[in-house]
């Protein structure tokens, strides 16, 4: 016996398939893990959107993935510098704050930030702090040291986030040589984000591995 299969009948199957296969994304939009025995939430990359990319990039979309990446953070000019230069400084940490559009999590970091003064004045006269969309890409110069280089959005989100699904927000602390100190995967609330931020300016972590540094944070939060 033979049996044929139309046309229609496979495209249905799948169109079928690639409809589960959405569901199955939407729901694990929101993703929840363990690092270091801290508890952390993030959003995945789902919904993500390039602005500007490659060689040819026209100087009206570099300037609309501008615009669109400071807006991502409106409310906290005032905190977060402008990614265009990221630059250390020899007496303060530097912060990158990895976000991206419609990511509940990366919304209530910032709101966090709004709503405590002491989180607030600690972030403007402690660190060097960045928020970076990576829902848009632009050029990043950044300036580490005597080291000076220029990365896309992709390119420094690869060379610094490096914790398993990347889930944003990604909290990622930088010496003066661009040396990665430590990075947080996820959102922690406001209490314990003031921890991090007291340990990270005293310094605590100078030659000290990542794992011991991570050790110590986890123990000041507990």
């Amino acid at each position: 016996m033979i049996v044929s299969i139309s046309h229609k009948a496979l495209l249905i199957s799948f169109k079928e398939d690639k409809v589960k296969a959405k569901a199955a994304l939407r729901t694990f939009g929101i993703c929840a893990g363990i690092c270091s025995g801290i508890i952390f939430l993030g959003c995945n990359d789902e919904g993500e959107v390039k602005v500007s990319q490659g060689s040819n990039t026209q100087k009206s979309h570099i300037e609309q993935a501008e615009s669109l990446d400071k807006a991502s953070y409106a409310g906290l000019e005032d905190v977060f510098l402008d990614t265009k230069n990221i630059f250390a400084d020899k007496n303060k940490v530097t912060l990158l704050v990895f976000g991206k559009n419609n990511c509940v999590y990366c919304d209530k970091l910032k709101d966090d930030i709004k709503d405590n003064a002491t989180l607030k004045n600690m972030l403007q006269s402690q660190f060097v702090p960045y928020y970076i969309n990576t829902s848009y890409s632009k050029v990043h110069n950044l300036t580490f040291g005597d080291s000076k280089t220029s990365l896309n959005t992709a390119a420094l989100t690869e060379s610094y986030v490096k914790s398993p699904m990347r889930p944003t927000p990604t909290l990622v602390f930088l010496d003066f040589q661009g040396k990665k100190i430590y990075e947080l995967p996820g959102y922690i609330p406001s209490s314990q984000l003031l921890i991090l931020l007291e340990y990270m300016q005293s310094h605590s972590w100078e030659n000290k591995k990542e794992e011991q540094i991570a050790r110590e944070i986890n123990n000041a939060f507990s």
